[in-house]
């Protein structure tokens, strides 16, 4: 079960609001490229961090994976958030109580919760961020 693709695919859905990168969505693993920040993008761009949870979840009929993993997003600083935070209330309705709609290579999500948008804070003070935390649990099939 890979979280981060399942969590990549599901991000199509903000496609249009994004920067792209190489012509495709400006979504990162871990973090953005040098030279995607060396270009300085005026759009909102989005990292899906490694998961912070990954555990066994087991009953007596079934084996799965509770994960939290972050969906962070970053744009440069104009002085309004506005873009941001719209961004990533749409990414959160992506995931929010919708596991039916995800899609897990051999596994099939149950519960998918989501936290936030709250600050993510950024080492560069030309960006500003905002962060998901999202709850999956998700059962192998």
């Amino acid at each position: 079960m890979n979280s981060t693709a399942t969590i990549f695919a599901r991000l199509a859905g903000v496609a249009a609001s994004l920067a792209t990168h190489n012509g495709a969505p400006a979504i990162f693993s871990e973090r953005a490229p040098d030279d995607f920040l060396d270009a300085a993008p005026t759009k909102p761009f989005l990292i899906i961090a490694v998961p912070t949870r990954d555990e066994p979840m087991e009953t007596f009929t079934e084996t799965g994976r509770l994960i939290l993993q972050d969906v962070r997003g970053y744009q440069r600083d104009s002085g309004s958030g506005t873009d941001l935070d719209t961004l990533m209330r749409a990414v959160r309705d992506l995931f929010h109580n919708r596991p039916g709609e995800l899609t897990v290579t051999g596994g099939k999500c149950d519960v998918c919760r989501v936290n936030g948008p709250m600050q993510s804070p950024t080492s560069d003070e030309a960006y500003i961020g905002r962060r998901i935390t999202i709850r999956l649990d998700i059962v192998n099939t």
